[in-house]
């Protein structure tokens, strides 16, 4: 998935999450501007912890108190932050990896809201004491969502987004 330029998305161009079922582990890719590619294993516990942080970040932008509102609200943004996203394209691969003996193991992922809530910025930490930082604007955030939610079928882990769908959106409904 590339990222929308902007201020906060630091250098990366492009992000990626696929399955390794050799290493029962989810692989992270960032595509750097500049052409390095940063890689990460994420695995089944660490990512069950991040899901519903994920999640948080995005229903809390979300202004509505009664919950079937803020569920339907949440769902319309979803589907139009990830609506012009180009996740077909594939992840380019040419380029020199940041980390020399391959992925390092992500075991902490720190999450902190920046700008009002407006953007948010991911560190995610290895025990050798490498890291990186993904600042995500509201797209981004929904975009990382979105790859979890197209990634995790794959996986036969017994995992899941919460829901992203609204009542309206899963019947088909409109109102005016």
């Amino acid at each position: 998935m590339p990222l929308q330029p902007s201020a906060r998305s630091l250098s990366v161009e492009q992000i990626n999450l696929g399955y390794d079922a050799w290493e029962d582990r989810l692989l992270l890719r960032l595509r750097l501007q500049g052409g390095e590619i940063a890689e990460a294993w994420l695995s089944r516990r660490l990512t069950k912890g991040l899901l519903p942080a994920l999640f948080k970040l995005a229903e809390k932008a979300i202004a509505a108190t009664d919950p079937a509102v803020r569920q339907e609200l949440l769902a319309y943004r979803h589907d139009e932050k990830v609506r012009d996203g180009e996740f077909e394209q594939p992840f380019n691969e040419t380029g020199r990896s940041l980390f020399e003996d391959g992925p390092t193991l992500i075991a902490e992922v720190k999450l902190h809201t920046l700008s009002g809530g407006a953007h948010w910025r991911l560190e995610f930490l290895g025990r050798e004491g490498r890291a990186m930082q993904l600042n995500l604007d509201a797209a981004g955030l929904h975009g990382v969502i979105k790859l979890f939610d197209d990634t995790l079928p794959r996986t036969g882990w017994d995992l899941s987004l919460p829901s992203l769908t609204g009542a309206m959106a899963s019947t088909g409904q409109v109102v005016h």
